[in-house]
């Protein structure tokens, strides 16, 4: 990679360097607080501010939070104070398919639906992460709840599977709201996307993928009888990945993929099916938590580009060292050759020849 940028232009590389920097920062203390999952006020605290307005609570609540973290008070108030909402528990009451499996349960064949408890004025991821202005600056929607968030999980033995928490509900809307015609899902979970898509009159069939022949009869078994529209359910038994190499433009009006966890065990999945489904014109392809994944990879790619600058040897797993190669003869001049690269069309290229 080769650099010969201007004063002027320089600075502006040195300044998104140094956002980059943040951004790490802003990562590692969100997933410190977020997986120490402190409760920030308890019953009687609740009980004592439930005149108090919705902003007046929550400031209490950062306030404590600013307590417990008192090194990083000021991140607090800059980064995560203003972009964390504060929801009641009521909000999901009205979603169908909650209110459908509402009083299911079952343990069978090593699959189990449980319930889990989000605690009220807890820290909880909401949103995806998104990056805004020239630096690329990552936030995340964050959100509290006013009292306990009950919500299902399944789980294999020990391993949680899926939950539908907030974040997989407020991440799944967007897909559910575009979904039309004949409609693919890669991946089965509690089969709430399928249930929420063959709601939509619009939508004529639902198939899903999934390679777990014990969940799918389990599926078939307690969750399918529930659905208005069973009818449009086609279930496929077979990894998606096979699946997909027998797909062709149109045979599908819309296909949604979500076969990770989270953006650390699904970006490697993604860029696989996203360079299957780029040649595809007339289905609209989309993917569980696509900005996240974004995010990451564009987070990947400056981290490269501040290692060559700075003549840094750094240990890279497989896919930095791929954009460590693809930029080895990309040339930054200006500030333009800068945003080329970072922007989605500029990503879309460097990762998948477009």
């Amino acid at each position: 990679m080769k650099f010969s940028l201007s004063e002027l232009d320089e600075k502006k590389l040195l300044s998104l360097f140094a956002q980059h920097d943040k951004n790490i920062d802003y990562y590692i203390y969100l997933a410190r607080v977020i997986s120490e999952n402190p409760t920030l006020l308890n019953n009687k605290e609740i009980k004592d501010i439930e005149d108090k307005s919705d902003f007046d609570k929550k400031n209490i609540a950062f306030d404590r939070l600013e307590k417990l973290y008192p090194i990083n008070s000021s991140f607090i108030k800059d980064n995560i104070r203003w972009d964390t909402v504060l929801l009641s528990s009521k909000y999901y009451s009205t979603n169908p398919y909650l209110k459908a499996i509402n009083n299911l349960t079952f343990k069978e064949a090593g699959w189990t639906l449980t319930r889990n408890t989000s605690k009220a004025y807890t820290l909880l991821p909401y949103q995806e992460e998104y990056a805004y202005g020239s630096n690329y600056n990552i936030k995340m929607g964050l959100m509290m709840f006013k009292s306990d968030y009950i919500y299902p999980s399944i789980r294999l033995y020990d391993t949680e599977w899926m939950s539908l928490n907030q974040h997989e509900i407020r991440t799944m809307e967007v897909p559910i709201q575009l979904a039309k015609g004949k409609v693919l899902t890669l991946g089965l979970g509690l089969g709430y996307y399928a249930y929420m898509v063959s709601l939509k009159e619009e939508v004529k069939e639902v198939h899903i993928v999934e390679m777990d022949l014990e969940l799918i009869r389990v599926f078939n078994k307690y969750l399918l009888p529930l659905f208005p529209h069973p009818e449009k359910i086609h279930i496929h038994k077979a990894d998606a990945f096979h699946f997909i190499n027998d797909i062709k433009d149109k045979d599908y009006d819309f296909i949604f993929s979500d076969l990770w966890h989270n953006v650390s065990d699904g970006v490697s999945a993604y860029l696989e099916l996203k360079k299957h489904f780029n040649k595809f014109t007339y289905t609209t392809c989309t993917y569980w938590i696509e900005g996240s994944l974004i995010a990451y990879l564009r987070l990947l790619v400056i981290g490269v580009m501040k290692d060559e600058y700075e003549s840094r040897e750094s240990e890279y797993d497989e896919l930095q060292l791929f954009i460590k190669d693809k930029l080895k003869d990309y040339e930054i001049k200006t500030t333009n050759d800068i945003d080329a690269l970072l922007n989605l069309k500029g990503l879309n290229s460097l990762f998948f020849g477009y």
